[in-house]
């Protein structure tokens, strides 16, 4: 008779090794979550290479967590530079590839293919799923949705099967007290990190600010963000005489010091994509004000931001006015926004649940030898 319990090796979890892929828009918009993944991932043993074309993913690196930084994959080099590329992971070939958005999905299947590795796609916008149709993927893939809705979007229009797809919530650190207006006698912060472009909400941030200050609000707003729509919003600024409390300054690498030392975290436009600066504002501990996001599940109507009722630049005013005239309840949405992070987007849990998904791909690709006795 076959030993099978003492001669399978199904014990012993399988070994795995990913291929992470992550683009330049992916780094824009969710970078800091990337940096805390990697270090979570790191008590995982889970060999991780992380692709781009894009050099800032060296920070990224840590420990096993190793990066390759590869030329840019484009016509009319793309054939010669995956080529190079498959060359370079062949001595050490992956068993799964995770592609972190839009921007690496051909390269994450192109490398899934050449090394018949299982293929992993993470969805973090609408502009993902409209990705995904054209790709024509098949049962064998599957999908890191970043929210329920975003989940909903690939079963119900891309009819995708519920069991290819996982969520996986991005996880961010916590603040041990909220920042949320913890020196009483400071002139009230507000932080927007928006870009500086035309359908961003900038605009009717500066036109909210400019309200305020007709109702009596004196506010320091920094407006951290780059984009062609730059001088016109300085000229705006300039215009309503606002130059003494709106600072324009560049995106920060690191945002903690400045969350640290703010009160308010203003998302001024709708959300069709995650990005991590409002999550990171929870995390922080400032009351989040935004428009209604579609994709982002995080943004709860007065249990974890405020949600203006409009786009306009008086709904937004109102909605800050609100905060400012009420700063113990504010406290206490901030507290409570921050007890939900911690709960639904805790660093371990993201990095917990990717490596199970990995072993789960790679369990289900691996042949067990069965000896005799």
């Amino acid at each position: 008779m076959v030993g099978v319990s003492e001669t399978m090796e199904s014990a012993r979890p399988p070994t795995v090794s990913a291929a992470l892929c992550v683009d330049g828009e992916a780094l824009d918009r969710f970078g800091r979550v990337l940096r805390h993944f990697c270090v979570g991932l790191v008590d995982q043993a889970v060999a991780v290479r992380l692709l781009s074309s894009d050099a800032r993913v060296r920070s990224l690196a840590l420990g096993p967590i190793q990066s390759l930084v590869h030329p840019r994959i484009a016509w009319p080099t793309a054939g010669r530079r995956i080529e190079r590329l498959l060359d370079t992971l062949s001595a050490h070939p992956p068993t799964v590839v995770h592609a972190m958005s839009r921007g690496s999905y051909r390269l994450a299947s192109a490398i899934a293919e050449a090394f018949d590795a299982d293929l992993m796609l993470g969805v973090t916008s609408l502009g993902d799923c409209d990705r995904i149709a054209p790709l024509g993927v098949g049962k064998h893939v599957r999908f890191h949705a970043f929210s329920e809705p975003l989940a909903a979007v690939l079963e119900t229009q891309l009819k995708i099967a519920r069991e290819q797809i996982e969520v996986i919530r991005p996880g961010i650190p916590v603040a041990p007290r909220a920042a949320c207006f913890a020196e009483p006698g400071r002139v009230p912060t507000v932080l927007c990190t928006s870009a500086f472009e035309r359908n961003s909400g900038v605009d009717q941030l500066i036109a909210a600010v400019s309200l305020l200050g007709q109702r009596g609000h004196k506010l320091q707003v920094f407006l951290l963000g780059e984009g062609r729509y730059e001088s016109v919003l300085r000229r705006l600024v300039r215009t309503r005489n606002l130059s003494s409390s709106v600072t324009f300054a560049p995106p920060l690498s690191d945002l903690t010091a400045a969350m640290q030392s703010a009160d308010i975290f203003v998302r001024p436009s709708a959300d069709s994509e995650f990005t991590a600066d409002g999550l990171l504002a929870m995390g922080a501990g400032l009351v989040v004000v935004t428009d209604p996001s579609l994709f982002c599940d995080h943004v709860r109507p007065g249990e974890t931001a405020m949600v203006c009722a409009q786009p306009t630049a008086e709904s937004l005013a109102a909605t800050i006015e609100g905060v400012l005239n009420h700063r113990q309840e504010a406290i206490g949405l901030a507290s409570a926004a921050m007890d939900y992070v911690r709960e639904h987007h805790a660093v371990s849990t993201m990095a917990e649940r990717t490596a199970a998904a990995y072993r789960q791909l790679a369990l289900a690709g691996t042949t067990f030898a069965i000896r005799e006795p």
